[in-house]
């Protein structure tokens, strides 16, 4: 808070403007007060969206909205004037900072305090959802904090600032981090949304951490999209509810109204006389306090300042809408536990002792057999119903083909379906009760015979001739599994290991451990080079780690550990080892892992997409990348020559696929068609070759 500069309104409206505060996503804001000397925030609209004829009519249908979302734990939007010389709104001022500046001066909350957050926060959800609304910019910015609980600010604001945003090149949706993963993807603003929001901002508050880290916008996108969110820090009783919210499937998440009943319900009416925030946090609050009192404070012989709680008492707002009974009260806490497993899932713990199904050898690895042929598929594992063809583009599936090309194997959390895609004719199905999240891809032998994929409790391979099923490895969690070329070899990447041992080799004769190799981190993807003689791993936040295949095994040839990160398995490899095709700022760069030499920059057309994922097709010649833009839904796939790395031109209206996956060739791609939500193979001149289920 500061007074006033010689060039700034000191009148906006009926309020008379006092000191400034700070800045906001929609502009200036200001503390105020109204004729009769109550306390608001008063925001100057940036000119920008104040000429915006949309966003008058969006924030004129929010702000309506808006007066319905009235409560306790939510400030009231008191007036606005988009129409005026300098456009303003004015809502009820909360003497305290932000959740953020909070956390940051003062350190993260202990877990009462952060419950009390919790109830508070869920309760304007619950009134806001009841009344239809949608919060939509849940963030530690857009809480408040003081003496009383936390106040939840911006509502019928936030959703006509972000779609103003939407409309302008190079903004995006509120902050990526706590954005729900159906609306990064174009989906539409939902209850379940704020859900996630909460999820995130409650994490920050007992870790001092955003959720997803820190780094480029397309990091950020990339890792709410694909990746779990880092639990570390979350205290124990809070840890299963947080997991819940940051669910990346929008019906997994709990209601507002389910995580109130979870915590005991709705704070008391009365507030406590016990104070609720550790010492540093109410001084930092108090602190908030005497700088508004000095800032309105009398002047000499004028009354004192008004009370800013004052707009925010029971008495002196309109009453909540009375709460319904609770929702399938029973079916909640149900809800609740189940979803204990998303949380080991998200937290990366794989604490669950149930044992799996394994064998003592699996037999021959098929070195004399070959499984391309579809019909040689075991009648057990055909499909039971009608299969899935369309996918939401916030669910998170992973893509592979079979090694002659002729099958993709398309792994969900749930399951893993196989298709004949060139007769879009589903194949089989592999129930996978156990997935990691988000999935890891399904990897076939080389004969394709066999077929692996992650789950919490080890590798999970099914003999697809027979329909046999057992598990490789002790019981935790694996992120990724590739088969060597050869297929003499397993190559499995664990969540955690006590020696830091994350890649482990499996002879695939009887299936034993023959070696644990060292790392920096958990390797979320794994890539044998075509040739057999080097095997990259993509670190889970971290960089791409390379081994070469000496006389006694895998010796590691270097670590390229600046790149940004926006997924472990963003990364690609050369035929003969020689380089690693990643992203790094806005490039892909290829580079030399030894010595983290860079060789080519492959540069994107586009500046407003990121870049998520990249590919090298040999057979073409080409490297291909996948392009998004944050909260648009748009995106693209660009393709380069590799031996001059200029653009290949394509033609226009280019597919946006994510994921993408290259056949073992480089003959086909097949991705996830966001815009029509089903999956599609093209050639490499990205010529559409057929899409499943049609």
């Amino acid at each position: 808070m500061r007074p006033l500069n010689p060039d700034e309104p000191t009148q906006l409206g009926e309020f008379r403007l006092i000191a400034h505060l700070g800045s906001c996503g929609m502009g200036r804001v200001y503390l105020g007060a109204d004729p009769h000397g109550r306390p608001a925030a008063v925001t100057v609209v940036r000119a920008a969206y104040a000429v915006d004829l949309d966003f008058r009519a969006r924030f004129a249908r929010e702000a309506a909205l808006a007066h319905r979302t009235v409560g306790r734990f939510a400030p009231p939007l008191l007036g606005h004037d988009l129409s005026a010389p300098v456009p303003w709104t004015a809502t009820a001022y909360v003497p305290g900072p932000t959740l953020r500046e909070l956390v940051e001066r003062t350190g993260p909350l202990p877990p009462a305090a952060a419950a009390v957050l919790a109830r508070g926060i869920a309760e304007a959800l619950d009134t806001a959802h009841g009344a239809g609304a949608v919060h939509r910019g849940l963030t530690p910015s857009t809480v408040l904090v003081d003496a009383h609980g936390p106040r939840l600010i911006d509502f019928g604001v936030a959703r006509a600032v972000d779609e103003a945003r939407l409309t302008r090149p190079g903004e995006g949706v509120g902050s990526a981090a706590y954005t729900a993963p159906e609306l990064l993807s174009g989906g539409g603003a939902a209850a379940a949304g704020d859900l996630f929001s909460l999820g995130g901002a409650l994490l920050f508050a007992t870790t001092g951490a955003d959720p997803f880290g820190e780094g480029h916008p397309s990091t950020l996108l990339y890792r709410v999209l694909r990746e779990p969110p880092s639990l570390d820090g979350v205290p124990g009783p809070l840890r299963p509810l947080v997991a819940a919210c940051l669910d990346k499937l929008p019906e997994n998440r709990p209601t507002a109204q389910e995580v109130l009943d979870h915590l005991g319900g709705p704070l008391p009416e009365e507030p406590p006389t016990a104070p609720w925030l550790p010492p540093r946090a109410r001084a930092a609050v108090a602190a908030a306090e005497e700088s508004y009192r000095s800032a309105v404070g009398p002047r000499a012989g004028g009354p004192p300042a008004p009370d800013p709680w004052a707009a925010l008492a029971p008495g002196a707002r309109p009453a909540p809408p009375a709460r319904t009974p609770p929702r399938r009260r029973g079916r909640a806490a149900l809800r609740v536990a189940a979803l204990l497993g998303v949380a080991v899932l998200l937290a990366g713990a794989g604490l669950f002792a149930v044992a799996a199904p394994a064998w003592e050898a699996a037999g021959e690895t098929g070195a004399a057999r070959d499984c391309s042929a579809s019909g040689s598929l075991a009648g057990n594992l055909a499909l039971t119903g009608p299969p899935q063809v369309m996918f939401p583009p916030d669910v998170p599936l992973e893509l592979s083909f079979s090694p002659d090309g002729t099958v993709l194997a398309v792994s969900q959390v749930d399951r893993v379906t196989l298709w004949d895609w060139e007769g879009s004719r589903p194949l089989a199905r592999i129930d996978n009760e156990e997935a990691t999240v988000p999935p890891t891809p399904a990897a076939f032998s080389p004969d394709g015979c066999l077929l692996a994929y992650g789950t919490l409790h080890g590798t999970a391979v099914t003999d697809l001739s027979t329909g046999r099923a057992w598990n490789v490895g002790p019981e935790q969690a694996v992120r990724s599994v590739a088969f060597s070329p050869d297929g003499s070899s397993l190559a499995v990447g664990v969540r955690s290991d006590p020696g830091a041992r994350f890649l482990h080799l499996y002879e695939t004769e009887r299936w034993k451990l023959t070696a644990a190799l060292p790392g920096s981190g958990s390797l979320g993807a794994i890539q044998y080079s075509p040739d057999g003689t080097t095997v990259a791993g993509g670190e889970v936040g971290g960089g791409v780690a390379v081994w070469r295949t000496g006389a006694g095994g895998l010796d590691r040839l270097g670590l390229v550990d600046e790149r940004a990160r926006v997924g472990a398995d963003a990364f690609d490899i050369l035929p003969d080892g020689s380089g690693v095709l990643l992203i790094r700022s806005d490039r892909v760069l290829l580079v030399e892992p030894q010595n983290e030499r860079v060789l080519r920059e492959f540069v994107p057309d586009d500046e407003d997409h990121f870049l998520v994922d990249v590919a090298y097709s040999e057979a073409s010649g080409r490297v291909f990348a996948a392009m998004l833009a944050p909260g648009a839904g748009s995106g693209s796939t660009m393709a380069w020559d590799y031996g001059d790395a200029a653009s290949a031109r394509l033609g226009p209206d280019l597919p946006r696929l994510f994921p993408l996956v290259l056949s073992p060739d480089g003959s086909r791609l097949a991705g996830l068609r966001a815009d029509t939500g089903d999956l599609a193979v093209y050639d490499t001149d990205l010529s559409l070759l057929g899409v499943i289920g049609d």
